[in-house]
């Protein structure tokens, strides 16, 4: 016989356990905490930044294509706003070095969201398609709302949000390494704080 313990932690849930043989003699001590386990869903972190959004949805590269909120983000460890333009000589040069390694890490409860900062439509349009990650669509008053609460006066600029807690972890990651173990241990020195 096995009985767990629950313990919360601002990481995700953890457990331990403890064997029991089912006599009334003094049971063992539980197990060391699990590693924290977090559950596929969209963190109320991560929904604040995107309370606005029109009919919850972001587009795709094909923009006739919509993803909802929950379906994009829900479970995403990191959630990555990456504020850019096709105007930007800067930005033309990272966006495809982003994109490598976003094929790469994709899987990996990671996601990108661009935020344009085109003049026009066509603009964005024709960028976005470049891209392989979802987008605030252009008309969208969110675009504009979350650029202004990550404070963006110059691009390219890309914000790591913690996707658990919806917390900043990188300011700005353009011209660091894209590192998710470095990340990781972050937010892990962030939840012990």
């Amino acid at each position: 016989e096995v009985r767990k313990k629950n313990l919360n932690s601002k990481l995700g849930y953890q457990f331990r356990v403890r064997q029991s043989d089912g006599t009334t003699e003094k049971p063992k001590p539980f197990s060391s905490p699990s590693d924290p386990i977090v559950a596929l869903g969209l963190s109320p972190g991560i929904k604040r930044w995107f309370s606005s959004l029109d009919n919850g949805q972001f587009v795709t590269n094909n923009t006739a294509n919509k993803v909802s909120l929950e379906d994009a983000l829900g479970g995403k460890e990191f959630v990555l706003l990456y504020a850019s333009a096709h105007w930007c000589g800067p930005c033309r040069q990272f966006t495809p070095q982003l994109a490598n390694w976003y094929r790469g890490v994709k899987n990996q409860g990671v996601e990108v969201i661009f935020l344009s900062a085109d003049h026009d439509e066509n603009g964005f349009e024709s960028y976005f398609k470049t891209m392989p990650w979802i987008a605030i669509d252009y008309d969208d008053d969110t675009r504009e709302s979350v650029m202004a609460q990550i404070r963006v006066t110059g691009i390219p600029r890309l914000v790591v949000l913690d996707g658990r807690t919806g917390r900043v972890v990188e300011d700005n990651a353009v011209g660091k390494p894209l590192d998710i173990n470095k990340w990781r241990q972050q937010v892990k020195g962030a939840g012990s704080k």
